[in-house]
Parts: C-alpha cells; structure tokens; sequence
C-alpha cells in the first residue's frame, strides 16, 4: 500500500487580521490511490479540517487514452470537505491544448468537475472570504513553452504580471504555480505564499544535498521541496503524491501539505 506523509507549514502575516485560515495543498497526484479511492488522503485531509483544498497541478496523468476517473472520485468527495481552488499543472495543460493527441478525456473530467463546484483558475483570481479574511487565490497557466526541459525560456515577473496582474499590497494573496523552475520570478511577484508541485521532490533525495534530478531533467534543482522565503514571500514546493513516467521515490516520501496562516505576532518582550 503506497502511504504518503502530512508536512505541516506555519505562516504568519501582517495580512491576516483575524483566526488565521488553514489550507490543504494537494500536487502531483498523477492517478495515485493513496488507500482505495484515495480514502486515507480523504480522510487525512477531513481530520485536518481546513477550509479550503488547493490543487497545485497534475491531479491527472496526461498520456492518451488514460482515464481521469480516480482524479474525478477525488474532487467528489474533497468538494464535501472545503472549497476547492484548481490550478492547472502541465499535463492538464497539454491535454487540454492538444485533444487531438490526448482526446476528449480531460475535456469531459474538466466539465464534470466544474460542476461539482470546484474551480479552475487559469490566469484569473478569485477571491475567498473565510473566517472574516478577504483571500485572493491566484492559478497561473503560462504557456506550455515554459514546460521544455532544459535551459528554454525564463518566465519573469514582468509576464506573470501581464498574465495576472500586480499581486495585492492590502490582501492575502496565495498563487498557485505548478512548476518551481521559475521560484525567483514568483518570489519577486510578491504572493504572500506560492503554492508548486511538479519536481516530485527531487524523485532522490541526497542528505544534505537534496532532491537529485527533476522530471524535466535538472540536476539538483534550486527549488525542489521546503519552504523558501523572500522577504515576506514563501515559495512552498510540494513533494507530490504520486509519479509516473520514472516511478523513483529514494528518501523523498510522498506529501500532503496543511499550512496554517496566522496574524503576526508583534509583541515584543
């Protein structure tokens, strides 16, 4: 039975004003049963009691004539716990450009689920009002050039601006940004915590030297899993749920994430 663990991360804002908020972040999942239709990741995620579930991409594997049944059962019964926020990872991306390759799969799951209520950010923000915080939740979709191994292109900020808009200097702001290659540009976004998947930790984790090698081929990637900071900035980078083309887990155990976000505590002895 595949068994994953529950990494727990605190972070305190000038932005929160009131009980703070807690939030589930599934990534990579990639048609993974975590216990039979994913009950324990269910059930994990229910004792937790957060008050909304963030898909930071990849919840489907993107290869033709896979089903996005085990996804789909997922979303049905995570919508019962909390809102769910859906930011696309590169392999809903590809099936949803190119049906041609992948067919008309991803379209139906995307249709069905929507219908469930989850939502989908592609380029967009919503905003969340939760224990009295207004919260802005962002999901980037840059284009899927961005996704080539290797060197390729570098996102700046600049784009994601063109694409998103200025972050908020008054609002929580969570973005959701499935791969961490471009962690420096989302920093100098300015979300108050950006949410990644897509490297899988790092499938091997070295002591002291971290995550090894990234699914798009980069040797120990800078921003593979852990919480990175800037200023008032987090990038958190998920481990994943899942895996599949290289099926390697060495020292890298599968992920759920629960961050709490919590009013700064200024008092001063």
């Amino acid at each position: 039975m595949k068994k994953f663990k529950t990494t727990f991360y605190k972070i305190e804002s000038e932005k929160i004003k009131n009980q703070g908020i807690k939030i589930a972040v599934i990534t990579d999942l990639h048609n993974v049963e975590l216990g039979k239709n994913n009950k324990d990741l269910l059930n994990k995620i229910r004792i937790e009691l957060p008050d909304m579930i963030l898909i930071a991409g990849d919840l489907v594997l993107g290869k033709p004539s896979v089903s996005c049944k085990i996804a789909y059962c997922f979303l049905k019964e995570a919508v019962k716990i909390a809102p769910v926020f859906y930011g696309l990872g590169n392999h809903e991306q590809r099936m949803k450009e190119k049906p041609e390759i992948y067919g008309e799969e991803y379209l139906r799951f995307e249709r069905q689920v929507r219908s469930l209520g989850v939502v989908f950010l592609e380029n967009e923000t919503q905003e969340l009002e939760v224990r009295g915080e207004k919260i802005l939740i962002s999901g980037l979709l840059p284009p899927y050039h961005y996704y080539r191994k290797g060197k390729g292109d570098l996102l700046k900020c600049e784009e994601i601006e063109t694409l998103l808009g200025n972050a908020s200097k008054n609002q929580f702001q969570i973005l959701l940004a499935h791969t961490p290659k471009y962690g420096d540009s989302y920093l100098e976004w300015g979300a108050d915590v950006t949410f990644s998947g897509h490297y899988h930790g790092g499938m091997i984790r070295l002591p002291f030297l971290g995550g090894l090698i990234s699914p798009d081929f980069r040797i120990f990637p800078k921003y593979c899993r852990g919480d990175f900071r800037k200023g008032s900035s987090h990038l958190i980078v998920s481990g994943g749920l899942g895996e599949h083309t290289l099926p390697l887990r060495i020292f890298n155990p599968r992920e759920l994430l629960i961050v709490t976000c919590s009013p700064k505590n200024n008092f001063e002895k």
